[in-house]
């Protein structure tokens, strides 16, 4: 499956990692953030993506060991998150592949949605993993971040194969499909893949498709605003991705990314 790649405006410092080539059906990559003082007040929306993320939070900059401020889970999530205001000095993340959540941390990914849980809550060794990247090297810790979730993953719960077949068949869809008739499509019933998604993505199949065609209208909106800065044709990006009509559009739109389109745009 191809990397769901942050859109909009991207924060300042921030930076993605391919994951290695044994890592690459299960996580999407890892990301880091170093934060100026330049920036460090301006606010960024992080839109839901159907992905869980680790997260690791340092301050200290400069310092030989750096300071943790945080390390948690962030669950696949239904509504935006705006952070503003004084950030710490560097972010390691990595983000886990839709549907690898229990993989990684052995309970149901529903349990995480929307949730921001403290990671020594759900790996025992937290403690030697945030002394790990805590003494690295910015390069160094991306390595190590991949280290441990590879760790995870092999202690894991298997992830079934129809469960891969669908999120696959969303992703490529941009999420335009009738979630009704994908169960039938890779043999299963609805109640089984509605528990499925429950398990291991944290969001129903028509939730996780919702998010996936906003994110599919905001990649459509960005190309075209790089071509032609104020004339996106939102009606086109709508009728394209397969919505009712515009008013349809337009709400999706703002639940999942927190703005109108015309707000977005500005």
């Amino acid at each position: 499956m191809e990397p769901l790649v942050s859109l909009g405006d991207l924060p300042d410092g921030y930076a993605e990692h391919a994951p290695p080539p044994d890592l690459s059906a299960t996580v999407m990559c890892a990301w880091t953030r170093r934060v100026s003082s330049a920036v460090d007040v301006a606010p960024h929306r992080v839109l839901p993506d159907g992905c869980t993320d680790i997260l690791f939070v340092f301050g200290r900059p400069g310092a030989q060991d750096r300071e943790l401020a945080s390390a948690s889970v962030v669950g696949t999530m239904t509504r935006p998150i705006v952070l503003q205001g004084q950030h710490p000095w560097l972010y390691v993340g990595v983000r886990l592949a839709p549907g690898y959540a229990q993989a990684a941390f052995r309970v149901p990914a529903s349990e995480l949605t929307d949730q921001t849980v403290g990671y020594d809550l759900l790996e025992r060794d937290a403690s030697a993993h945030i002394e790990t990247l805590a003494s690295a090297s910015e390069l160094e810790s991306v390595t190590a971040a991949f280290h441990i979730v590879r760790g995870r993953l092999a202690r894991g719960v298997a992830v079934s194969r129809s469960l891969r077949a669908a999120v696959r068949r969303i992703v490529q869809a941009d999420g335009n499909l009738k979630v009704a008739a994908l169960a039938g499509e890779i043999g299963v019933t609805r109640q089984q893949l509605a528990r499925q998604f429950a398990a291991h993505v944290g969001l129903t199949p028509k939730m996780f498709a919702r998010v996936i065609r906003a994110r599919a209208a905001l990649g459509r909106a960005a190309a075209a605003r790089m071509a032609h800065p104020r004339n996106v044709n939102w009606g086109a990006i709508a009728y394209d991705l397969g919505y009712y009509d515009q008013p349809h559009f337009i709400d999706d739109f703002k639940e999942i990314t927190g703005q109108t389109p015309g707000e977005w745009l500005r």
